[in-house]
């Protein structure tokens, strides 16, 4: 297991890479030291007094009173103490997490994991499920896996199905980055069978499964399950605005670029996340240049660079690049191609993404037997002749 930092390193770590990546976080990294070191203590030995609690409480009263994404989906909101606590600390780490800052965010959780060993099973299990993706996100895979399968373990162990489904989807997204797509689909339909219907985890197996759907050309089953997701989720949430780019990205397959650039553009004006934006940006580059619109493919090119440097996640710039050099050989535009190319390969070889390296690969062999398509400038739909599929994109069309 990953050994975390103290919060003074911690706090150092992430100022660097803030730094180094032109990214200004001002007080905010001061704040977060201070959480730190405020889950620090709590789990320095002996059960925290009432005194030490409503420290900590008041120190966390900036982050409001939301939960962590990561729940139990059948329970509700704690009222114990140390779970509450446990709770308020995941929401400030989440924080970290956004701004790309990981080192403050594991050393915080790690902590909690400390502080909730001797709690219930379920505020020790999530938090340990807390920790793996935050190990994940740092391309520790080896910790990230020992976390999961901690978290299964316990949960099985536990007869609780609900928290063995978050396990198993933390599992298929780390199968997923590892490239291995058959194990991946097999977490994901573990976790959905698993999984409270609704739930945290029922939609992140359904999210997964749409991916898996679309890489197999399955449109019609993708566009289903995504408008469920979609109609299912609440109004002006997260994972309402991710199954909308879900669904773009179908229709950019199956031939729709203008309705998928609505609906990428629709998505984009309302999330914040650096990391989520990346990668509707990836969708809006590829939508641009099918249309042949150069000018928006290079302002999209400036705003994926700024995205990259805010988000601090090479998995998923890795994978844009790639998708951002697809788009540029599409306008005619080989060289810009051939340099996001090679920053995707080389940033995901660093990482050990094998499969968007073979993607890479793949695609410079297709440039080097063929010259750029060319491409109309109006988009001109094929013929649908699913129904599902017709319907969904007549939905996207109607976005505004």
């Amino acid at each position: 297991m990953r050994k975390p930092l103290s919060p003074l390193q911690a706090f150092a770590a992430d100022a660097g890479g803030a730094t180094d990546r032109g990214v200004d976080l001002g007080a905010q990294l001061m704040s977060w030291l201070s959480v730190a070191q405020s889950a620090d203590m709590l789990a320095g030995g002996s059960a925290p007094t009432e005194q030490a609690l409503a420290q900590s409480t008041a120190l966390l009263a900036e982050f409001g009173d939301q939960r962590p994404s990561m729940v139990h989906d059948a329970l509700p909101e704690p009222t114990v103490p140390i779970p509450r606590i446990a709770e308020r600390f995941r929401v400030a780490a989440e924080a970290m997490e956004i701004a790309g800052c990981y080192e403050l965010a594991f050393t915080t959780v790690a902590a909690v994991c400390r502080l909730t060993a001797h709690a219930d099973a379920v505020t020790a299990t999530l938090a340990t499920l807390h920790l793996g993706r935050i190990a994940r996100q740092m391309n520790d895979f080896a910790a990230a896996q020992d976390c999961y399968d901690r978290v299964v373990v316990r949960a099985t162990r536990e007869r609780d199905a609900p928290l063995a489904a978050r396990g198993h989807i933390g599992r298929a997204l780390l199968s997923d980055m590892r490239g291995n797509i058959p194990a991946a689909e097999a977490s994901y339909r573990k976790a959905l069978d698993l999984a409270v219907p609704g739930g945290g985890a029922y939609t992140m197996a359904c999210q997964g499964l749409i991916t898996l759907a679309i890489n197999r050309q399955q449109l019609g089953d993708a566009l289903l399950y995504g408008w469920q997701l979609h109609d299912a989720s609440a109004e002006d949430s997260e994972l309402r605005y991710i199954a909308l780019f879900e669904l773009s990205v179908v229709a950019l397959h199956a031939g729709f670029p203008e309705p998928a650039l609505r609906g990428f553009t629709y998505t984009l004006e309302r999330i914040a996340v650096p990391r989520l934006r990346l990668l509707v940006l990836g969708g809006v580059i590829r939508a641009a240049a099918r249309l042949r619109r150069p000018h928006e493919v290079a302002a999209t090119r400036e705003a994926i660079e700024r995205t990259i440097r805010d988000a601090n996640q090479p998995h998923d710039a890795a994978q844009v690049l790639i998708q951002c050099a697809g788009a540029l050989y599409e306008i005619n535009d080989p060289s810009g191609a051939r340099a996001a190319l090679q920053a995707g390969r080389d940033l995901a070889a660093r990482h050990g993404y094998h499969e968007f390296v073979f993607r890479a690969d793949e695609m410079e062999a297709s440039w080097s037997r063929s010259a750029p398509p060319e491409i109309p400038a109006a988009d001109v739909a094929p013929r649908v002749r699913q129904r599902a599929l017709r319907v969904g994109i007549e939905r996207l069309t109607a976005l505004r």
